[in-house]
């Protein structure tokens, strides 16, 4: 018989839930975790949480003093979250969760109801159960919730202790209390768990990061993270997002990770009411589809509201302006490229060099026939000293972590460094000819001809860049193209802009410095090169 949490994971795959396509993939990746041989699912464990959550009465709104009723998908994170074990440790599999979920879908109470799980009848000892959020106001709405849940399940305090800004329980020493934003005072914590709210409003890592070192004495650490969708598309929120959307995918693997992402599709339309209960799934219960709809008619009828609508109410990431591709479609090309595969085939490579001390991009284009496919694999070259000199010093150093970018000696960029890496590409699919722009080349395409590579200047004006960008759209959708599996080239797409002229050129931009394009440039200009080149004419080539 399928346990009601597994029974929304295939109502969810078989179409019987209205689901998004990211929590397609969360039951997905639920259910074939659950059949690996390395791990085991303990329902014991899973039935221990629910039982407990099920126990909290609410206390405020249409449902006080109702007992806390979990819906499927509630059951379903709680399977995923406390059932999965592995074999060799008996411990949990996950460590960390990310839920993104629009608002008024009772994610602070479900947070809360689990962060009191956690600090009662977890089997820690010594519970410590940490409360952050972008603000202390926000971090106490969630010690409140928790709070007044302990009341409802020990309402004369005989074994839970609430006190203004802590909650303790002597019976396993537990304690559970809110941090202040300032991470300097945060030294010494033993954390056993934390929840952190509403993370799209935090400016950068060091919260999430303070509370992940101070869990390394624990042996079931495990933190949480919830949230709705924001428009700032560069901050850490942004990016766990999409680290999150590459770990569904397929194109990151962290087991660690438990990931529930309630969002509608791309090719969803935001005042579609049919679609609403993919964002939130809780309508009905906590929301109404007739809340969100007169929330959309607003949102239609005064600009200022539309973003915080669609951010809140529906989930979904915007920003002051649309990308030019999404990144469904880049995830959906997205495969690991070995050069050594198409030893052999001529090769078409675009240079973006950086004037003196930021990214360099090269990439190489090679056209399988049999395929007929565009295969794109890009290199990312940075001197060693941004590590700690350059404004974006933070994302370079996880680059270079991940081994997606590669550091050059000296304070400048290492053009010989460049070369011979060009170089050992051409032994290895033979270079039809290198696009560059002309701008501070002059001295690297000298050194380059006379290493005998045919050497072609690319123009970056926007009449040039107007078909290969228009081609590479094309060839996109149309599943022609496979790009090489790097977290920089996807950066740098969702990024782009697009800028026109009055002739309806068209060529890819950035809002600001901290946008890097690079990859995408050099990606566009090593297909502008290609296409120049008469077809007949490439036959006649030997290499």
């Amino acid at each position: 018989m399928i346990s009601n949490y597994d029974e929304y994971a295939y109502n969810v795959l078989n179409g019987n839930v209205i689901a998004g396509n990211s929590i397609k993939l969360a039951a997905q990746r639920y259910l074939e975790l659950k059949s690996r041989d390395d791990l085991y699912f303990d329902e014991n464990k899973v039935q221990n949480v629910i039982r407990f959550i099920s126990n909290i009465r609410h206390y405020i709104g249409r449902h006080a003093n109702e007992n806390f009723v979990l819906e499927p998908w509630e059951k379903f994170i709680i399977a995923h979250v406390f059932g999965i074990h592995s074999v060799k440790t008996k411990k949990r599999l996950t460590r960390n969760v990310f839920i993104e979920i629009a608002r008024k879908s009772g994610k602070s109470s479900f947070a809360s109801a689990i962060a009191l799980y956690l600090l009662i009848a977890d089997g820690e000892q010594s519970p410590e159960v940490v409360f952050a959020a972008n603000s202390r106001e926000q971090a106490r709405i969630l010690l409140e919730i928790t709070s007044n849940f302990a009341k409802s399940i020990d309402p004369k305090g005989k074994i839970i202790k609430i006190l203004r800004n802590d909650i303790k329980v002597d019976a396993n020493k537990g304690h559970a209390k809110i941090v202040a934003a300032d991470t300097s005072k945060l030294d010494g914590l033993n954390l056993s768990s934390f929840i952190i709210d509403e993370y799209h409003e935090a400016k950068d890592t060091k919260m999430i990061d303070v509370l992940t070192s101070s869990q390394g004495m624990r042996e079931e650490p495990l933190g949480m993270i919830i949230t709705t969708a924001g428009f700032n598309q560069l901050s850490p929120c942004k990016k766990l997002y999409d680290t999150s959307k590459e770990i569904l995918q397929g194109v990151k693997n962290d087991d660690s990770y438990a990931i529930f992402i309630f969002e509608m599709d791309e090719d969803d339309s935001w005042d579609d009411e049919t679609k609403w209960i993919k964002a939130n799934p809780n309508i009905g219960v906590t929301t109404t589809k007739e809340y969100i709809k007169r929330e959309v008619i607003n949102a239609k009828n005064n600009s200022s509201a539309d973003v915080n609508v669609k951010t809140k109410l529906l989930n979904i990431w915007c920003s002051s302006y649309e990308n030019w591709i999404s990144n469904k479609l880049i995830l959906d090309s997205t495969k690991n490229v070995d050069l050594e595969q198409y030893r052999g085939q001529p090769c078409y490579v675009g240079v973006d060099l950086s004037a003196v001390s930021d990214l360099t991009a090269v990439s190489v284009l090679i056209y399988d026939s049999t395929m007929d496919k565009y295969i794109f694999t890009t290199k990312y070259y940075l001197h060693y000293t941004a590590l700690a000199e350059h404004e974006q010093k933070e994302l370079y150093k996880k680059w270079h972590f991940e081994k997606q970018i590669i550091l050059t000696s000296g304070n400048a960029v290492d053009y010989d460094y460049i070369l011979a890496d060009i170089l050992k590409i051409n032994k290895i699919c033979p270079i039809y000819a290198v696009f560059y722009d002309t701008y501070n080349a002059t001295q690297f395409a000298i050194n380059a001809t006379e290493q005998g590579l045919n050497m072609q200047p690319f123009s970056q004006s926007l009449a040039n860049f107007n078909r290969p960008t228009k081609e590479f759209e094309r060839l996109l959708r149309s599943g022609k193209v496979i790009i090489d599996n790097n977290e920089i080239t996807r950066f740098c797409f969702s990024n782009v802009v697009l800028k026109y002229d009055h002739n309806d050129n068209v060529k890819p931009t950035k809002m600001s410095n901290k946008n890097k394009i690079d990859g995408v440039i050099s990606m566009l200009t090593a297909l502008g090169g290609y296409l120049q080149i008469p077809k007949y004419d490439t036959s006649i080539y030997t290499f």
